[in-house]
């Protein structure tokens, strides 16, 4: 059987593990890492749902539309030659932080819980992303290996429960 993954999926794959991680408000969160199914628990997924109204892709469509939702503020970045874009949310807490190199190109982005560094912007199609990610402290390293494109909205269908897809 062959599943069709939503996409509010999320695949890593590096020299030691292969992941495959779902969630949605409505199904809530699992994952497959090495072949393994299970569930994650309540507090994993508390934590994902809380960060991400601020991923880069929500944050980048708040900038580009005007979203009031969010306040961004510039800065400074912490690495010489580079600029920070701050994102605070309706709170007035800061949420998080994109840092762009020289060449305005994300090279950090920064959650409450994680900062990840990006490689070089690579093209990918009509498409223009970072080749590589990896946590800050080196756990993982994710490489982009290929991506697609659409401009239709997903079929609705496929955000369904694993338990609703094994049927």
């Amino acid at each position: 059987m062959t599943l069709s993954y939503p996409p509010n999926t999320v695949e890593e794959r590096s020299e030691i593990h292969h992941k495959i991680r779902v969630y949605s408000p409505e199904h809530r969160y699992w994952s497959i890492v090495n072949g393994e199914f299970s569930y994650g628990d309540q507090t994993k997924f508390d934590a994902a749902m809380k960060r991400a109204p601020y991923s880069i892709y929500r944050i980048a469509r708040a900038v580009a539309i005007g979203d009031p939702e969010y306040e961004f503020r510039f800065e400074k970045g912490d690495i010489p030659g580079t600029r920070q874009l701050e994102i605070y949310g309706t709170d007035g807490q800061k949420h998080g932080s994109i840092t762009l190199n020289a060449r305005k190109e994300p090279l950090i982005w920064a959650t409450t819980q994680y900062r990840y560094m990006f490689g070089p912007m690579a093209r990918y199609g009509n498409l223009r992303v970072p080749k590589w990610v990896v946590y800050e402290n080196g756990t993982t390293y994710d490489e982009m290996i290929s991506l697609h494109g659409k401009n239709e909205p997903p079929d609705l269908d496929l955000f369904s429960s694993p338990d609703e897809m094994m049927k």
